[in-house]
């Protein structure tokens, strides 16, 4: 594979592991248990922080830690595509988690001693009627914004020599 062009794969392989991770959880019931989803993060974090190592060594370390961050961030991109098109995907193929998703909604608009039967009613018509689009924002942004630190965690690891030496080749 073009090394210039690593990122293409490891992203692809990352996000198909959170992926199948989410599945896994959803499958076994912990999905809407508190702190479950963020174990489907580990492939992810796992997957960046080894597209970080193949760069720096397909570059013979001369590479810098925006170098590194760069390319992670690529590699995220390619995760957030996945990601979103599970979330999409996901809703058609297991209808019962939007209204399971719904139903901790309404528990915990419940909660809240201020919260008018009407005030809770029209929140549920709104998220019932936005779902989707509030589904594909909230795994865009988190996404990118996990993307972000695990990049830079893999452009802490990666070991960076600086910027390539300048040879008398480009002269």
């Amino acid at each position: 594979m073009d090394k210039s062009k690593q990122h293409i794969m490891y992203g692809f392989v990352s996000g198909m592991g959170l992926v199948i991770v989410s599945l896994i959880i959803y499958v076994t019931g912990m999905a809407f248990k508190p702190g479950m989803s963020y174990i489907s993060y580990i492939p992810f974090l796992i997957g960046i922080i080894l597209n970080a190592i193949a760069y720096s060594k397909s570059k013979d370390g001369f590479v810098t830690f925006g170098n590194v961050f760069g390319n992670c961030f690529k590699a995220c991109l390619i995760v957030t595509i996945i990601v979103v098109a599970w979330a999409v995907a996901s809703t058609s193929l297991f209808p019962e988690m939007k209204e399971k998703a719904f139903e901790i909604a309404r528990e915990s608009m419940a909660k809240n001693p201020k919260m008018t039967d009407e005030a809770m009613d029209s929140g549920m018509s709104i998220m019932k009627k936005f779902y989707i689009p509030m589904m594909i924002a909230g795994s865009l942004l988190s996404t990118l914004f996990y993307g972000a630190i695990f990049s830079l965690i893999g452009a802490m690891v990666a070991k960076k020599k600086g910027a390539p030496p300048i040879t008398s080749d480009h002269f």
